[in-house]
């Protein structure tokens, strides 16, 4: 447990240090390049969940009309008072 809190310390010692040496030898040009890097980054997250949500709700709309199909049969098939088997066949008839 030491060891893990001391490499956590260690690791917010050394990004202090880069921090700090990227500030004196190129101002805020990095820190800006990866500003500019992350608005790219959540622009193409932004579109492609948005492309995801589209395929999604095309997929559940498939299965709530199968569902409906399924059920529209099956209250069919209640009201006839069929059976499945009877319908289809049974395997032994086979």
């Amino acid at each position: 447990m030491f060891k893990g809190i001391f490499r956590l310390i260690g690791l917010a010692i050394l990004a202090v240090i880069i921090f700090l040496a990227l500030s004196l030898w190129q101002g805020g040009k990095p820190f800006r390049w990866f500003g500019t890097q992350s608005e790219k980054a959540g622009e193409v997250i932004n579109k492609k969940s948005g492309e995801i949500a589209k395929e999604a709700d095309k997929i559940k709309n498939r299965t709530e009309d199968i569902r409906d199909t399924t059920n529209k049969v099956a209250d069919g098939l209640r009201k006839t008072g069929d059976k499945m088997k009877d319908i289809t066949g049974s395997k032994k008839e086979k």
